[in-house]
């Protein structure tokens, strides 16, 4: 997908690898200045690296608020203004004692689950908001998950985190719509990742049985969620608000395919 970014400047929360990393790819490729950031310094440097220099690397903790501000603050400093934020980082547990139904769910991994994948969000929600309402202007993009929107077993706090993502998506479109800025979310299906080859596809068994509900039979590739964050941030979508875009092969609609 091809749109024209030049002259925007973003951040992507969580693009050190994985669909951050596409994310930031695919925003630079299209002309915008992109700051990664990341708790992973190394993994960070490398693909801002990777990018050129219209990329920067700023390690960022999204669970801290005062990080978050800092580096919103940071970017307006440096550009002026904050056109992009995407909300993209966020944690899972694949740990066996963490995959147990609600009374066995350890208080702790909910804790950690929601710190990062929902107040994380919000943090930087909050900050890039401050921001763009002062301009009038911005597009801000929730990395949300199929999670929120059709129950998964055995993780609780992943499902609950991300179907409150999309929720908060809604509310603050509502808010923030009058000031010209707009507010989506991607909810990304079964997608290939470090993550989720090692907790599914590089099992034969477990991977037949993940993409049986899918109609299109396969995972989604990072570069396909890229580029729906690429239209909700671009002015190819400036009448889309308060949408929760899925991306997920079909996923949802062939969850109960047998019923």
């Amino acid at each position: 997908m091809t749109v024209d970014l030049h002259g925007k400047n973003a951040i992507v929360t969580g693009g050190a690898q994985g669909i951050g990393k596409s994310i930031a790819e695919a925003l630079v490729r299209n002309g915008a200045t992109v700051v990664v950031a990341d708790i992973r310094k190394d993994e960070g440097e490398s693909t801002v690296e990777s990018l050129g220099p219209n990329a920067h690397f700023v390690p960022c903790d999204v669970s801290d608020s005062d990080q978050v501000r800092s580096l919103v603050d940071g970017e307006v400093e440096r550009f002026g203004r904050l056109d992009v934020m995407v909300n993209n980082a966020g944690i899972n547990s694949n740990r066996a004692e963490d995959r147990v139904t609600v009374e066995r769910y350890p208080d702790e991994t909910w804790r950690k689950i929601i710190e990062v994948d929902l107040n994380g969000t919000f943090y930087g929600c909050k900050a890039a908001a401050a921001q763009m309402v002062k301009q009038r202007s911005g597009s801000i993009v929730n990395i949300a998950s199929i999670a929120g929107v059709v129950a998964l077993r055995l993780q609780i706090g992943y499902v609950a985190a991300k179907a409150a993502v999309i929720k908060i998506t809604e509310a603050m479109a509502c808010e923030l719509g009058p000031y010209g800025v707009r507010v989506n979310a991607v909810s990304p299906g079964s997608t290939l990742t470090e993550g989720t080859r090692e907790l599914f596809y590089n099992d034969k068994e477990k991977a037949e049985r993940v993409v049986s509900f899918m109609p299109l039979r396969r995972p989604g590739e990072t570069f396909e969620i890229a580029d729906a964050v690429l239209f909700l941030a671009s002015d190819a979508a400036s009448y889309v608000n308060g949408h929760n875009l899925v991306v997920d092969g079909g996923w949802v609609c062939g969850f109960n395919r047998d019923f």
